[in-house]
């Protein structure tokens, strides 16, 4: 079983028509909770969904493998920070 929004509400529902005791009020702060957690990490996780596109290779003209390695690392990382992403040893 997936536990989703609606069969969360759904359970949120039969807990609140139920009698009042101590294991379903607890029950019932806790999926309400839990609920509200749901909604906190759908919006952190789209404010950190930034997508990165990194180059297929690198557009340096280059020679040599090194210096092409070189020239596709340093697209990469410029991929990274475009993307709004720090890259250690920047300041």
């Amino acid at each position: 079983m997936e536990l989703t929004r609606q069969l969360l509400q759904q359970k949120i529902s039969l807990l609140e028509s139920s009698t009042n005791d101590d294991m379903a009020d607890f029950t019932l702060y806790a999926a309400r909770a839990l609920l509200a957690y749901m909604s906190r990490v759908e919006s952190l996780e789209k404010a950190l969904a930034v997508p990165i596109t990194l180059p297929f290779c690198s557009t340096s003209p280059v020679c040599e493998i090194e210096a092409g390695y070189a020239a596709g690392v340093n697209d990469c990382r410029e991929a990274i920070r475009r993307a709004g992403y720090p890259i250690d040893g920047d300041d």
